[in-house]
């Protein structure tokens, strides 16, 4: 059961949507005052910036206290170990319940690292016990168990607390638990692309049933969330530095799905007006393009990012001339007009991103002496005896 009720969802919800159509231009302040009169939640909220430093606080100084926990004590072997990290998981579920139940603490952060740090101890007391009681099995067995409790343990996280991220490491945790397993490389991502694509069901069916409202937006979070795992695990070039998969059936059947993938979720989002699966859909449509060339075994070339920027370049110009053409410049409830602040405010941190990732400009690495030809000794070239002195001294 949810510790915070469908209503203060809901409330939270709507009141966040008409702050953004402030921010956005689209109400005024005053029409803004009068449609939140009555958005009143008995819940404690802080902003982004001091709720992620809470948590980051709380997730140092809980891993702090179980440090010292664990010096105090004297713990050396593993049982003990194992005991310490389940007992203090226990207590910090405990004190994230308390903390929201006394302080009524949302989104808050400090409640938020206790429920986080809870799902890690439990997984890693789960895996350390296990190995003591089954005569110390292989560490990729105990790996498995340490993946499948932290899943569970996130998932009832998310239900109890209703941390998307968490029901996302739920699902995370259960698709990487058949990599250890011995098994041929095939099947173990058939099975993690089998488990995600569970996940997407049951999300999909959810959302469908209440819709964009609450909870169908977490429901189709979860959703584009298990649809881009399923073209992760299926993608092999995604992971080319550190996976040679041979070529053959499985091979060119991975080939097929990384192009069908995109193109379904893309007339599924677009079907539905589903914004979250149609953002993934474009991400994994963009991946398709930059690996289609290593799947097919064909050479990169220096100029294949300029044709691919074109290629985006002209399917937007596109796609912006059909929407502007239909009436009140949108067709079937889509438009290239932006208008939430928040759209505005993704793209300018998607422009940072693009920056910060950007090769070292030419000009720095010409000025970077050449493997092959060594830099030039200064003290060579004397011509009076001085020590070796050139003309530059």
């Amino acid at each position: 059961m949810r510790v915070y009720s469908d209503d203060d969802e809901r409330i939270i919800r709507v009141k966040r949507l008409t702050d953004q159509w402030m921010r956005s231009g689209l109400i005024t302040f005053a029409q803004h005052e009068q449609m939140t009169a009555g958005l009143r939640v008995d819940l404690r909220r802080t902003n982004q910036f001091l709720h992620l430093t809470l948590f980051g606080f709380g997730v140092l100084i809980i891993a702090s206290s179980v440090g010292l926990v664990l010096a105090i004590t004297g713990v050396r072997s593993a049982t003990p170990f194992g005991g310490v990290c389940l007992a203090s998981a226990a207590i910090f579920a405990g004190v994230a319940e308390f903390l929201v139940q006394r302080f009524r603490l949302y989104r808050f952060g400090i409640e938020e690292a206790c429920a986080a740090c809870a799902v890690v101890l439990a997984a890693v007391g789960t895996a350390v016990i296990a190995g003591q009681i089954f005569g110390g099995p292989r560490a990729d067995r105990l790996l498995i168990i340490a993946l499948i409790t932290a899943s569970a343990a996130a998932l009832a996280v998310y239900r109890r607390f209703g941390y998307v991220y968490a029901g996302v490491a739920a699902m995370l945790c259960a698709s990487l638990a058949p990599f250890p397993l011995d098994l041929a490389a095939s099947v173990r991502r058939l099975l993690a692309a089998a488990v995600l694509g569970t996940c997407f069901f049951l999300a999909r069916v959810a959302r469908r049933r209440h819709g964009d409202e609450f909870p169908g937006d977490e429901h189709g979070t979860l959703q584009a969330a298990a649809w881009i795992g399923i073209y992760a695990v299926l993608n092999l070039h995604l992971w080319s530095r550190y996976v040679a998969p041979p070529r053959g059936p499985f091979y060119w059947f991975t080939f097929s799905a990384i192009w069908v993938l995109p193109v379904a979720g893309l007339s599924l989002s677009i079907r539905d007006r589903d914004r979250p699966l149609l953002d993934a859909s474009l991400v994994m449509a963009f991946g398709t393009l930059l690996t289609n060339k290593p799947y097919l075994g064909l050479a990169r070339k220096p100029w294949d990012p300029i044709l691919l920027g074109l290629l985006l370049m002209g399917a937007a110009v596109i796609v912006r001339r059909w929407l502007a053409g239909g009436d009140d410049r949108s067709r079937n409830g889509f438009t290239a007009t932006r208008l939430l602040r928040s759209d505005k405010d993704m793209l300018a941190v998607a422009g940072i991103a693009s920056v910060a990732v950007s090769h070292t400009p030419a000009h720095s690495r010409a000025q970077s002496p050449s493997p092959d030809r060594p830099a030039p000794d200064p003290f060579q070239g004397g011509r009076s005896g001085g020590a070796g002195g050139g003309a530059s001294f």
